[in-house]
């Protein structure tokens, strides 16, 4: 027998813990206390880390701003690294499957598990290369605790990279949770879904006190809770300030970004329902007609995922390496990527693989602004074109499920089947993966520093757990669910 690459899973096996599938059906009352808790605890994740001073988040440079609301990372929490490592590892072993670069037979249990403990092994491998690459660029130097008191700063570096590595690990088993039948939908496209949801209601309504800088005063995080805050003082200048600070507030969510970010949720919600209709007939019976319709999103929010995912990872790479190779030779680190002192990117190769902060930085440097767009929209579609054949929604597999119900499309042999809809699925993952981009491009062209692809692919998500939800409701969960039955008795 030949050696496969997945055999290298089988010598983690044993260490790496496992969920297990349900032994029995889950219910939809079950599956909906699964869904809730895993979310809840997932924003419980957010605690500070260990080994760090207080507000060491507002003490901290931070040049994977933008990356932040997609990827649920929280500056100065366990959730440092956020869904990134999950993600990439999904990522990397779902498209080598897909691409045929591995040996796998999903028919089977053990090559499933295989499957599943490589892409954990992976995830915790990911985290703990970024958490080591975080701790020796000198990334929480100035926020431990102790400061320059601390003789060895050691003992706090293995305590954070612990933190990080078993956050990272925790997060990928409740993801698995949901995966493996206890929920709905996808686990780490609902925790995507809920930080959306939870950072569109903190920049609305946040009640918290965050300073901008350090030695700064504090001001109130969300933006009608500041307005409402000044309105109640009836200081005229006051509220003068906050008014202005509606539209102009460096470091803190305005109107603009808030209507920016609803804007592309609402047209995002309005795209949902675009669909290409093929007719469809009966074979046997004759004079049935009907259209099979394919959604316009084809493959949902992950071309968008993949693509933002990928640049992330390389601005995370590109900002270590320049880091690194400072000392050693400033020249090839400036030109990998110069940051500022607040750690925002201001040139070098980095600099054009990020999105420009405001509409007037992407009208003074449109080089960077093409050369982003175009970076994201080529990853977007070229994810969208093969994952469309190499997913169980392939033209090949829906002209087989044609077949076994003896329908043809309207107007076709029953040969051209599955050329007629490798053509047509083709062309909506194509341009549902360019329209869903350039939705969320255009919000990061116009400055929503990255807000508007989290809330764009937590519309997606959200909308994919809903459709679960109902499937599972039609198909009888909802007849035997205490739950419906207790709304249904206030109606």
């Amino acid at each position: 027998m030949s050696f496969r690459l997945l055999d290298l899973a089988k010598f983690f096996t044993p260490l790496v813990p496992e969920i297990e599938f349900p032994d029995e059906s889950v219910s939809l009352d079950e599956k909906v206390i699964y869904t809730i808790g895993a979310g809840i605890i997932f924003t419980l994740t957010q605690l500070p880390t260990y080994s760090l001073v207080k507000d060491a988040s507002q003490q901290m440079i931070d040049p994977f701003a933008t990356l932040r609301p997609l990827f649920a990372m929280e500056q100065g929490t366990l959730l440092e690294l956020g869904l990134l490592p999950v993600i990439l590892a999904g990522f990397v072993w779902q498209l080598a499957a897909g691409a045929k670069l591995l040996k796998v037979n999903f028919n089977y249990a053990y090559d499933r598990e295989l499957f599943q403990t490589a892409q954990k092994v992976t995830a915790v491998f990911f985290a703990a290369v970024f958490s080591l690459a975080l701790l020796f660029s000198g990334y929480f130097d100035n926020v431990l605790k102790g400061g320059e008191k601390t003789a060895s700063p050691y003992g706090a570096y293995v305590l954070i990279f612990l933190q990080n590595v078993g956050a990272s690990l925790f997060i990928t088993l409740m993801a698995e949770v949901i995966d493996k039948g206890y929920g709905f939908g996808s686990g780490v496209l609902c925790f995507i879904a809920l930080h959306a949801a939870a950072g569109l209601v903190r920049d609305v309504a946040g009640l918290e006190q965050v300073a901008a800088a350090p030695g700064e005063a504090p001001q109130t995080y969300g933006v009608l809770t500041s307005l409402a805050k000044t309105l109640v003082t009836l200081d005229f200048g006051s509220i003068k300030d906050s008014l202005v600070g509606l539209f102009f507030r460096p470091n803190f969510p305005t109107i603009g970004s808030v209507l920016l970010v609803l804007a592309a949720a609402l047209l995002t919600i309005y795209l949902q329902n675009f669909r290409l209709e093929i007719p469809i007939r009966s074979s046997k019976a004759r004079g049935t007609s009907n259209v099979y319709p394919l959604r316009l999103f084809y493959t949902g929010a992950l071309p968008v995922l993949f693509a933002f995912s990928v640049l992330g990872a390389v601005q995370v790479v590109l900002y270590f390496v320049a880091v690194f190779l400072a000392p050693v030779n400033p020249f090839v680190s400036s030109l990998i990527g110069s940051y500022s002192e607040s750690g925002r990117v201001v040139d070098g190769v980095a600099f054009y693989l990020t999105a420009p902060s405001s509409i007037i930085e992407s009208a003074l440097s449109p080089i960077r602004a093409v050369v982003y767009s175009v970076s994201v929209l080529v990853l977007a579609i070229s994810f969208a074109r093969v994952w469309a054949f190499t997913s169980g929604s392939a033209p090949k597999d829906i002209a087989r499920q044609f077949k076994d119900q003896s329908i043809v499309i309207a107007g076709k042999r029953d040969a051209s089947v599955a050329k007629e809809l490798t053509k047509t699925v083709n062309s909506a993952a194509t341009a549902g993966a360019a329209i869903l981009s350039g939705v969320a491009l255009a919000g990061e062209l116009l400055g929503s520093s990255g807000k508007t692809v989290a809330v764009v692919v937590g519309i997606c998500s959200a909308f994919a757990i809903l459709e679960d939800f109902m499937m599972e409701f039609q198909q009888g969960g909802g007849s035997n669910s205490q739950l419906v039955n207790a709304i249904a008795s206030y109606q």
